[in-house]
């Protein structure tokens, strides 16, 4: 006997699981956003260890040969580049390598 869920539970569900991308997957997300001009949710650690938040900022550019990305803050036009390895979550993704 199956059992079906409504769809309150069904969201529930699909919240609780942890999603998971490649390295690969996730320079093709930033490719994307930046290209629709798309907000990102960027977790990325510092050279220091420390973890640096980037809620709601827009890809600028994206040097892939150099391995870095540019983020644009979207309310003060401040710009910061960070290593493309360093970012271990884009988008409630965790990503891997």
């Amino acid at each position: 006997m199956t059992t079906r869920l409504t769809r309150r539970e069904m969201v529930r569900v699909v919240e609780k699981k942890q999603h998971v991308i490649h390295f690969n997957e996730m320079l093709h997300v930033l490719a994307i956003a930046e290209e629709r001009r798309q907000l990102v949710n960027i977790k990325a650690w510092k050279s220091t260890g420390e973890i640096v938040v980037y809620k709601g900022w827009l890809v600028h550019h994206d040097y892939w040969k150099k391995g870095f990305v540019r983020l644009r803050n979207p309310l003060n036009n401040e710009i910061r580049a960070i290593p493309e390895i360093y970012i271990f979550e884009i988008n409630n993704h965790q990503v891997y390598l």
